[in-house]
């Protein structure tokens, strides 16, 4: 079986270039993972893009030709699998735009809470239970990291330890507390290099044995600006000093159960506190706030 490409990320054309072999890692009806060396390229049966997937065109999905387990061969021009190949030729190419520096001008306290409203009513109304929103280990990382970033201490976001306890949170492939961080370190080092100051780092070794290892190479790449097109375009939303970015978060947040709730809520929180700490009178606590129903 021949499957075409649509657009290739350029994590994953990277990894072409190189050769090699790689290993099918999960399979779910539309995608699947598969590691090369200590990253992984993924396969797409849909159009989101992003700097690791590999976008294949047509409905006809992963499983029913790729196996966990399976030995792959990677070629400049193609993925070779068991039961055919995935032909790049002519793909387009996806590089996030959060390698690139611009002038960032933060959201107004008014507008991100406004967000928070919006994520808060959405969790509402999820059916995956207990969500991260009410998780004891989201209020110990604001208080201690968030809430003195808001007040000036920017030392305090960079200790790798204050995020570990959020690692592997909750349910789903990629967990809440995954996604959350993700989505903030994404936010704050975005901002850090377009004002060429510093950023955060979580070692990838830290987070072995606490959540799944895709999920942990999505987030290292997420800290390092390869995102998917979708966190990227609401990142760039809100970062223009524009008040309006409902249509790009409510694009993120319909992801999975609450997967793309909890990454956008780490979007607004960490700008939040930024803002706060910039002169936003009450920006961190009126979200926090809308939040927590407080």
């Amino acid at each position: 079986m021949n499957q075409k490409a649509s657009s290739v990320g350029s994590i994953a054309v990277r990894m072409l270039s190189r050769g090699g072999s790689g290993e099918v890692t999960r399979v779910f009806q539309r995608s699947a993972y598969v590691r090369v060396g200590d990253n992984f390229l993924l396969l797409l049966w849909g159009r989101l893009r992003s700097p690791m997937t590999i976008n294949v065109k047509g409905t006809y999905g992963a499983e029913r030709w790729i196996a966990v387990g399976e030995k792959c061969r990677l070629r400049k021009d193609a993925v070779e699998l068991g039961g055919g190949i995935v032909d790049v030729r002519g793909a387009g190419l996806f590089r996030s735009s959060l390698l690139r520096s611009r002038k960032v001008t933060l959201p107004g306290g008014s507008a991100l809470e406004r967000g928070v409203t919006m994520l808060r009513s959405l969790y509402d109304v999820s059916l995956s239970g207990t969500t991260l929103a009410a998780d004891p280990a989201l209020k110990s990382f604001v208080r201690r990291t968030l809430s003195p970033l808001a007040l000036g201490d920017t030392q305090a976001v960079y200790p790798p330890t204050r995020y570990i306890p959020l690692i592997g949170r909750g349910g789903g492939f990629t967990p809440a507390g995954d996604d959350f961080v993700g989505g903030l370190v994404a936010t704050f080092n975005y901002v850090a290099r377009c004002r060429k100051t510093r950023q955060i780092q979580i070692p990838s070794v830290m987070m072995q044995g606490r959540t799944v290892p895709e999920s942990a190479a999505i987030l290292t790449n997420s800290a390092k600006g390869h995102v998917d097109e979708g966190l990227e375009r609401l990142v760039l939303a809100t970062t223009v000093g524009t008040a309006g970015f409902s249509d790009e978060l409510l694009d993120v947040a319909r992801r999975g159960h609450t997967s793309g709730i909890d990454l956008s809520l780490g979007v607004l929180l960490c700008e939040a506190a930024l803002a706060e700490s910039e002169g936003e009178r009450r920006a961190l606590s009126r979200c926090l706030d809308a939040l927590w129903h407080t």
